[in-house]
């Protein structure tokens, strides 16, 4: 079988040339040598064409040097990088990052293990600050709901040619949203975006305050995507609004419930007698989301005493044990990447609150007789999951269990596995496998959570 060829792009504009050098001395490094370079250069000077040249001997044979005539942005470039890259694949680099020496390797590795290889796939990454590398993202397989209001993904991107000649070019009127866009065009059209949970990737950032002029095109940053998410909903036919966060890295989106009819037929409302509610009109904020076509269950979030979380939703082990997610961790701090209070896909979500499809539950018969409390909830949303819709835990809803208890017959396991086993052995898809699963999870490997 033939090997991967890859196409590395490179849009250069405004360029500090020493963290361009570093760039290109982690491609001059790859262990995988099958690929070519783009540089698409939007600078004033020959220093880039210069440098290659001068400094990296080794893959000037590899290299396209390009000089663009008109300065219209990354998308622009990036659609000639498009056109003109011969690879298999198109991996978009940005021109003051790094890549690991495996960089490429793990990606032939993942595409090499796919099935459907027509796909977009993205990685983990962590921060490079100046020599260190810092703040590690380990991300979760694409979760649709948490992309919509947090561009979690990034711009290192691999993107098969076969899908760029079915889903088109980037938006050249998108001044930063283009790869944001041109993912959720994707999402959107049902193509597969598939993950490579390692750090094989690290974007050049800076830990230091942002300047009035950073802010400035921060908020740019988050107002453009924002607006793209609530018009890629608006072709579904979901009616939402939005507003951009105080940290400028995410952006809420609100669903309109106001098609909300209590004791309706379309929804079914479970709460169970030991489950208390703190928040308002928890049904519409639930039913807002059900809304989306392809979700059929929405879960809250439940504290615990002392200012705790006891669940936002649940993840799995390739044993099929669940556990609850972000639990034991404080409300007052925010959780890993911030993502334990943000809307997000999850594999379950909690038995004692949550709203269902009531089409999805006829669609499924219901809930398994045999199974009772967690277990039951756990099967359902796991065949929800299978026939291909979305669980969403919201936290924005919360609850609290007055007395909880935890039964979990092996029986009841060993029923669970008999129907799911294969699907469960393969790992909850949005939990990141380098991250430590159990009772504590959500946590960095080597830190610890402060009381």
């Amino acid at each position: 079988m033939a090997e991967t060829y890859f196409s590395l792009v490179i849009w250069t504009n405004e360029t500090d040339m020493d963290h361009f050098k570093d760039c290109l001395e982690s491609i001059d490094e790859q262990e995988y040598r099958e690929f070519e370079l783009y540089i698409l250069d939007n600078n004033q000077s020959n220093a880039i064409d210069v440098t290659i040249k001068e400094f990296f001997p080794d893959i000037v044979d590899k290299v396209h040097y390009r000089r663009l005539k008109k300065s219209n942005g990354a998308a622009y470039a990036y659609n000639i990088g498009l056109h003109f890259s011969e690879g298999d694949y198109v991996v978009f680099v940005g021109q003051h990052d790094r890549l690991s020496g495996n960089t490429l390797s793990a990606l032939n590795e993942k595409i090499e293990s796919l099935e459907n290889k027509e796909c977009i796939i993205y990685a983990d990454n962590d921060e490079l600050i100046g020599l260190d590398r810092k703040n590690p993202h380990f991300k979760t397989d694409f979760n649709k709901e948490l992309f919509l209001q947090t561009d979690y993904i990034g711009d290192f991107v691999c993107i098969s040619k076969q899908l760029c000649s079915r889903i088109g070019e980037f938006n050249e009127k998108a001044k930063t949203s283009y790869m944001y866009e041109y993912i959720l065009r994707a999402a959107f059209k049902d193509e597969p975006i598939q993950h490579v949970p390692s750090l094989i990737y690290h974007k050049r950032t800076s830990d230091k305050p942002l300047n009035k002029e950073e802010r400035r095109a921060a908020e740019y940053y988050s107002k453009e995507h924002l607006a793209l998410a609530i018009s890629y909903l608006d072709k579904e036919g979901v009616v939402c609004d939005g507003r951009v966060d105080a940290s400028l890295k995410k952006w809420h989106l609100d669903y309109d419930y106001s098609s909300f009819r209590r004791f309706s037929s379309n929804y079914m409302f479970i709460r169970d007698e030991n489950v208390k509610l703190y928040t308002r009109n928890n049904v519409k904020k639930m039913y807002a989301y059900l809304c989306q076509p392809d979700v059929a269950v929405v879960g809250a979030r439940f504290i615990d005493r002392g200012f705790k979380i006891d669940n936002v939703g649940y993840i799995y082990d390739t044993d099929g044990a669940w556990y609850p997610a972000f639990h034991g961790q404080s409300v007052f701090r925010d959780t890993y990447d911030g993502i334990g209070s943000m809307p997000r896909d999850v594999s379950v979500v909690d038995c004692g609150c949550c709203l269902i499809d009531a089409k999805v539950y006829r669609m499924l018969h219901g809930f398994d007789t045999r199974l009772t409390g967690q277990d039951a909830m756990f099967d359902f949303c796991i065949r929800a999951r299978k026939r291909g819709f979305r669980v969403i835990v919201l936290p924005r809803v919360i609850a609290r269990w007055k007395n909880k208890v935890v039964e979990t017959p092996s029986e009841y396991h060993d029923m669970i596995m008999e129907k799911h086993g294969d699907y469960l052995q393969k790992g909850d898809e949005f939990y990141n496998k380098n991250l430590p699963i159990g009772m504590e999870n959500f946590i960095l490997p080597g830190t610890q959570e402060e009381n």
